[in-house]
């Protein structure tokens, strides 16, 4: 490979891992319009709670926050950043963490997840096409040793095993979470194994 290709690719790959670390931080603080320049005109953004464009995400998640009093941080660590031409793919790994009270009781959970994108070049820079999460597994624990959090175990297990905590909290926000083909997560390995081909396929040869 020629050492200016080389260089170009390199230089794609810084652009874009600083995009996915400004992405979750300007959503952690509530910089939405920054937030939403991110993402292209056409872009889709797909999570436990949200199915739409990057820009109605960056509106909804101002919605979350400021109306329904959910405030979560994202720690994120871009894995791997493929680029063909104007076309990019990256994974990260991530997690979601959230503090808030259950029947009184304080609650910490966290949401163990690998975030999928497709990115394309425009002319403002690199922009998210596509958002969305590979979720794996989440947990709950009580702020303060000794307490017990009023979980209704019967729901929480009628919820998908990868997101069933994350699906119960939200639920107590007003939130109605698809417990079917709509969320990928490592219980369904075949919607995974699908994930992945639409996103090799898209970065070979740009079709969806």
């Amino acid at each position: 490979m020629a050492a200016d290709v080389i260089t170009t690719n390199l230089t794609d790959q810084l652009e874009i891992g600083d995009l996915i670390r400004r992405e979750r931080l300007y959503r952690d603080l509530g910089k939405w319009d920054d937030l939403a320049e991110l993402y292209a005109e056409d872009s889709h953004v797909r999570t436990t709670w949200f199915d739409g464009t990057g820009k109605d995400f960056a509106a909804a998640s101002k919605e979350m926050a400021e109306q329904r009093s959910r405030h979560s941080k994202h720690p994120i660590w871009p894995a791997e950043i493929r680029v063909n031409g104007d076309r990019a793919v990256s994974e990260s790994l991530a997690e979601i963490q959230n503090r808030d009270t259950l029947e009184g009781v304080w609650v910490d959970t966290t949401q163990y997840c690998r975030f999928i994108s497709k990115l394309v070049r425009t002319e403002c820079g690199w922009r998210f096409k596509t958002f969305e999460a590979i979720y794996q597994k989440d947990t709950i624990q009580p702020v303060y040793p000794g307490d017990v959090p009023p979980i209704d175990r019967a729901e929480v297990e009628s919820y998908r095993a990868s997101y069933r905590i994350w699906a119960y909290m939200l639920s107590r926000k007003g939130y109605e979470i698809p417990q079917d083909e709509r969320i990928v997560s490592e219980d369904r390995p075949d919607l995974v194994a699908k994930l992945y081909a639409e996103h090799e396929k898209w970065l070979a040869d740009g079709t969806e």
